[in-house]
């Protein structure tokens, strides 16, 4: 029985989209009826606050949870009426992730049943946490399995679409896995239960909710990197023939680049952000424009290097799928896009020597994902509802 099964037509859910950078609130209308799309009724989002200070998780999670109560409450006082569900989906630096291959095999022949599948899932969670709880030295570390999905399995060797009931003598499953510290979790359902009271909360992450959005709209390719670009974190997912195989993240995104040119123009945050915004629109005299281009391709660089020794940290992977499936805050995706289209060195580290990026803002989601009219095309709350009503689809 998937998380959200029931006899109604339609469940009110609350989703909270918790980035580096800010948290938005939509209310989302999600039929049951797997043929309907979701429907998104009411969007808020509201900043984090910006920190001078090196990103550490405590300044991170106090500034967060501000933004979280401001989003929540604003979220309650459209008057939508009580959320079935809240589900509060996390981007990085709030969680981790990693995958991880199950295996089991046997001299006879059996039969690959459910049971079977969750009793192995359940026994390398349970590892997980065993594992995780020898590293950590106080209770603030304390782990959570947040989510976990099956993206394969192969019996005897062979990759099989519907394993159930079939006989094997070994199965290999890949499980994607993402955990956060219990602490920070708690925190977040505190929160939520002070405005919405007693209602169930689950949680996801970003990198997942986009490669299921990803993968229900674009049928090709079957391999590409999934790169947001947060506030403070960019986050990259690598989908090899349809498997979300792996998730790497880098302290360099929006608030960085912003922090970085106020530091060296000696200006104000706001000043940046709107000298900058005359500088992509065209409208920044050209003498000014000049003066500004070498700054510009300073941050390209560290932005570039910071994506090339993440990647470069990944065990087994030689070259990278040259399609980029792009999410960023609408001023800086152009910007980001054009960084990863010209930079020689990431364009080598791609199958074909060459990317091609598909910047996603919203509009593409549209047969997906419908907006209301008291709403906004808001693309990661989109992508997040979309998810929402596609992760339950599972290959067991």
């Amino acid at each position: 029985m998937g998380l959200f099964t029931s006899k109604k037509k339609e469940e009110i859910v609350a989703i909270f989209d918790i980035g580096s950078g800010s948290v938005g609130g939509a209310i989302v209308s999600l039929p049951t009826n797997e043929e309907i799309v979701p429907t998104i009724l009411k969007t808020t989002r509201t900043e984090i606050s910006y920190s001078n200070e090196k990103l550490n998780t405590a300044t991170f999670t106090k500034n967060m949870i501000k933004a979280l109560d401001s989003t929540a409450n604003a979220l309650y006082h459209t008057k939508s009426g009580a959320p079935d569900k809240v589900v509060c989906v996390i981007a990085s630096p709030g969680y981790f992730s990693e995958t991880r291959s199950i295996k089991m095999s046997k001299e006879k022949s059996f039969v690959f049943t459910e049971k079977i599948a969750n009793e192995l899932i359940q026994k390398e969670i349970k590892s997980i946490n065993i594992a995780y709880k020898k590293k950590s030295k106080t209770i603030y570390n304390e782990l959570e399995i947040i989510e976990h999905h099956i993206m394969n399995v192969d019996l005897n060797g062979y990759h099989v679409e519907s394993p159930l009931g079939m006989h094997t003598k070994s199965v290999e499953m890949n499980m994607f896995v993402s955990f956060s510290q219990k602490f920070f979790l708690d925190k977040i359902r505190k929160v939520i239960f002070k405005t919405f009271h007693e209602i169930p909360v689950y949680f996801s992450s970003f990198i997942t909710a986009s490669y299921f959005a990803v993968r229900d709209k674009y049928i090709s390719p079957d391999s590409y990197l999934l790169v947001d670009i947060g506030g403070e974190v960019t986050e990259v997912g690598i989908v090899s023939k349809g498997i979300l195989k792996a998730s790497l993240s880098f302290p360099f995104g929006k608030k960085t680049f912003f922090k970085y040119m106020s530091t060296k123009l000696e200006i104000e945050l706001r000043d940046a952000q709107e000298l900058f915004n005359l500088y992509s629109t065209g409208y920044l005299a050209e003498s000014k424009r000049k003066k500004l281009e070498p700054l510009f391709k300073s941050i390209e660089n560290s932005w570039s290097e910071s994506f090339r020794k993440s990647v470069a940290s990944l065990p087994h992977i030689l070259a990278l799928p040259s399609t980029v499936f792009l999410t960023a805050d609408l001023d800086l995706i152009k910007w980001f896009s054009e960084v990863i289209l010209n930079e020689e060195f990431i364009q080598l580290m791609t199958i074909n020597h060459k990317c091609t990026v598909i910047s996603l803002k919203g509009c593409e989601f549209t047969k997906t994902c419908k907006v209301d009219k008291d709403a906004i095309y808001d693309p990661f709350l989109m992508i997040e509802s979309i998810a929402v009503m596609r992760k339950n689809k599972s290959i067991l």
